[in-house]
């Protein structure tokens, strides 16, 4: 299992002209309908992140990925030769991927923490559970809530149901933050671990493998796009030459990382 922290901070800017080609035909025609740049960065970076996993697992040229989407718009890689699943999430600065393989389901939901809507939370909690945020102050209530709302959209994107229940029937029970749940769908326990990128945010990540990796990989944006460039460039040019493409085995981003010295946040 892989955990990802893509940062669209400051020093993380990137070339969207120069990606766009080496995106899907569907992806160019959602990023022109994108109207704020933010946006259009988010989902580029989402996009080459599965990328640039698929050409590592697979061992994928960048052509030849087709990624689409379930029911409620989880994606999936066509065509896989081995059982492995993807999740990303967006909010803020941050883009978040996890990969999961040999079979596990994996999700992942961060958030941004702001003023908390004073109704959301009687919508997304059960009872013993606004019993215990109306017992903490202000700033408890706030980290309490953001902390529980990407649980409970983890869980929901690992089953690729999104949010088609309601919030406040998920983990409905004193227990909900353990870091070990029985799945309200079947029984079967699920793990959760919070991984912290800074004070301004809250990031969960959820799977049926409990063998979450200690800390997350994080990356620049910038860094992330010129890795994802220079391989499909090389692809292009070994194209040319007849030869025949090797792509490193799975570790995608880190393995870049270590070999070039990419700076880390």
């Amino acid at each position: 299992m892989q955990v990802i922290a893509v940062s669209l901070g400051s020093g993380s800017a990137f070339s969207i002209s120069e990606l766009l080609p080496y995106l899907s035909s569907e992806h160019r025609l959602v990023s022109r309908r994108l109207k704020r740049e933010d946006d259009l960065r988010r989902s580029i970076i989402g996009d080459i992140m599965v990328r640039l996993i698929a050409m590592d697992i697979e061992g994928l040229r960048n052509d030849e990925i087709r990624i689409e989407k379930g029911v409620f718009g989880k994606p999936r890689l066509q065509h896989m030769r081995e059982p492995w699943e993807f999740n990303l999430s967006h909010s803020g600065n941050w883009v978040v991927g996890i990969v999961g393989r040999k079979g596990h389901r994996v999700g992942i939901d961060i958030q941004k923490m702001g003023v908390v809507n004073p109704s959301l939370p009687r919508y997304t909690m059960s009872p013993s559970e606004m019993q215990k945020y109306l017992s903490l102050n202000p700033n408890e209530q706030k980290q309490y809530f953001y902390e529980l709302w990407t649980r409970k959209e983890s869980y929901l994107k690992m089953e690729g149901i999104g949010i088609t229940v309601p919030l406040g029937s998920v983990f409905s029970n004193e227990s909900s933050m353990n870091s070990e749940l029985a799945s309200p769908k079947n029984g079967n326990p699920v793990y959760f671990k919070q991984y912290s990128l800074d004070s301004s945010y809250k990031l969960t990540a959820c799977s049926t493998d409990s063998r979450f990796p200690g800390e997350c990989l994080v990356v620049r944006s910038s860094d992330l796009a010129e890795v994802f460039l220079r391989r499909c460039r090389e692809q292009s040019a070994q194209t040319c030459s007849g030869v025949n493409d090797k792509l490193t085995e799975f570790v995608p981003i880190e393995a870049e990382v270590e070999e070039r010295g990419l700076q880390l946040q």
